[in-house]
């Protein structure tokens, strides 16, 4: 098995597991208060977790640690590798202390927008529990560095199945004793109440299942790290090889940082949105992000492996660079095809009927918004995938600085575009499958929220807003895929390309008239919809690929 076949393995074992979860959160916290504050409660301890993480150490670290390891220069990679744990958990440890101590203005301040106190002091709560949990996986991340540079794939990336898998058995237990409640004889005012109570304390549950889960990731990769660094001591010096990897570090962490800030404004951005916006993005994530971790993630990791052990011939960086984007373009097709045509479909399928078991607060209507949602985000995702294969190939030549230049100029293109449709876009309400609220557009300024007042939504009605934050991620991908693909080719003095650009488009537009045929024609009840075109989708994609000659299960 390849490289990357076992970290799509490892990432595909994972985030299955991560998509029962998010089916599970939506089943037991729906777009209740409570799943507001804790999406808002993941979103810090996330960013220092990608900042500090495996995006900036797969930049700065991997290519000189794997670089050593090819070179056989053993006590000069456990030293480096020391180095750059015993920097990185001081690190951590000072901004997770911080993260704890402060979490109440951080919360007021990303959660600027949220109209209920009571959310944001949930949300604070929570965020003193994630945040201890997540600056574990900091280590998680030098782990998977020192497992990747030595082609030990599967177990770096399958980790977090055990992160995953705490929370799913945390928020199982609550849906069935949920569900084994006596609630015979409440009226729906009491069932209303009854579900917020009983999503607030779930969602307490599962923060302290996240501090568990990370603990149990960092714990199982240990013993093999161990064994490839022959016991590995962590250290502060900063001189020799450590030098280099703290000098790429800082442009790494500013290229995620970029990218965390644009994170960090969307969640702002979004907590002025009507209530239940914060939510729906929540929901929508996990379908939008599976196939970039499951394929646009892996493929790179691994190609900046190679790329790093030969960076000094273009002509392999090159060559390398292609297999990448052949090996992304395929998945980003079919993908993209099935969540732009069967998007809906699929919120039904995952979100919709799992929450209606439990008597949540999920509605056709909110199926309908997660729908238009993960369409705009699907048309991201060839670029956010391709993306990745070349922003690593710039990595694996030294450049930090130029991925830091262009997330800047990603960052500016989204808060852009977002805040001149988001505020729009949450106008507009879905009521009985019906968009309506046209006549109050266009409204001036543009990037005026929704009246506070309005904002509770206490009838619960589903607004459009997300599909506006959607469309600021859909521009800032493509521009920053053109950009990074420029300054490669500069860079190698040649033109990269997967070559599979029509028959991909061709394929993925037929997958999708088959998709919407199938909706139109065909009455598939809940849950069995979403199944029937994801299978359909995959089989008529991959036909009309062999039609033009080409064979996916060949590449």
């Amino acid at each position: 098995m390849s490289g990357s076949n076992r970290a799509a393995a490892g990432i595909g074992l994972s985030r299955v597991l991560g998509l029962v979860r998010e089916i599970l959160i939506g089943a037991t916290l729906g777009i209740t208060p409570a799943a507001e504050a804790f999406r808002v409660a993941m979103r810090i301890p996330n960013i220092v977790q990608n900042l500090l993480g495996e995006g900036s150490l797969s930049a700065s670290f991997v290519p000189v640690y794997a670089r050593l390891v090819e070179d056989r220069q053993e006590a000069e990679a456990r030293r480096v590798a020391g180095g750059v744990l015993g920097l990185l958990t001081a690190a951590i440890v000072i901004i997770v202390a911080l993260i704890v101590l402060f979490a109440g203005p951080i919360i007021g301040l990303i959660g600027w927008g949220i109209a209920e106190d009571a959310t944001r002091e949930k949300a604070v709560e929570l965020t003193r529990i994630t945040a201890v949990g997540i600056g574990l996986l900091g280590i998680s991340a030098w782990c998977l560095g020192i497992l990747n540079s030595h082609r030990q794939y599967f177990l770096s990336y399958a980790a977090p199945a055990l992160w995953n898998l705490a929370q799913i058995v945390t928020l199982g237990a609550a849906a069935v004793a949920f569900a084994l409640a006596d609630t015979a004889g409440d009226s729906e005012q009491a069932s209303i109440a009854r579900a917020f109570d009983n999503a607030d304390r779930a969602a307490t549950w599962l923060a302290i299942a996240v501090l568990v889960g990370s603990f149990l990731q960092v714990a199982v990769q240990i013993p093999r790290v161990r064994v490839l660094t022959q016991g590995v001591t962590p250290h502060l010096r900063r001189d020799g090889e450590v030098r280099v990897v703290l000098r790429r570090f800082g442009p790494a962490v500013g290229a995620r940082g970029v990218v965390q800030i644009s994170s960090f404004l969307d969640l702002v951005l979004a907590s002025f949105l009507v209530q239940g916006g914060l939510a729906t993005l929540g929901l929508v994530a996990p379908l939008y992000l599976l196939p970039i971790s499951l394929f646009g993630f892996s493929i790179a990791a691994t190609e900046l492996t190679e790329m790093s052990r030969r960076s000094d011939r273009t002509d392999h960086v090159a060559r390398r660079v292609e297999i990448g984007l052949r090996k992304v373009a395929l998945p980003a097709g079919l993908v993209t095809a099935l969540l732009v045509f069967g998007g809906g479909a699929l919120a039904d399928t995952l979100f919709r009927w799992p929450n209606q078991l439990l008597e949540g607060d999920l509605s056709a209507d909110n199926s309908v918004v997660f729908g238009l949602t993960m369409a705009v985000y699907a048309l991201a995702l060839p670029a956010a995938m391709s993306a990745r294969v070349t922003q690593n190939a710039l990595f694996a030549l030294g450049d930090t600085v130029t991925p830091a230049r262009i997330a800047l100029v990603r960052l500016v293109v989204l808060l852009v575009i977002t805040l001149l449709v988001m505020f729009q876009a949450d106008r507009l309400m879905v009521v009985d499958g019906v968009v309506t609220g046209w006549d109050a557009l266009p409204h001036f300024p543009p990037w005026e929220p929704v009246d506070v007042a309005d904002r509770v939504n206490a009838d619960r009605v589903a607004h459009l807003g997300p599909v506006g934050i959607g469309l600021g991620t859909l521009g800032a991908s493509w521009v920053e895929w053109a950009l990074l693909r420029r300054n490669l080719n500069r860079a190698i003095r040649r033109t990269t390309s997967s070559g599979l650009v029509v028959p991909v488009i061709a394929a993925g537009l037929g997958a999708g008239v088959v998709v919407l045929a199938i909706r139109v024609l065909a009455d598939i009840p809940m849950p069995f919809e979403g199944i029937v075109l994801g299978i359909a989708a995959l089989g008529s994609y991959i036909g009309l690929l062999r039609f033009q000659g080409y064979r996916p299960t060949s590449s």
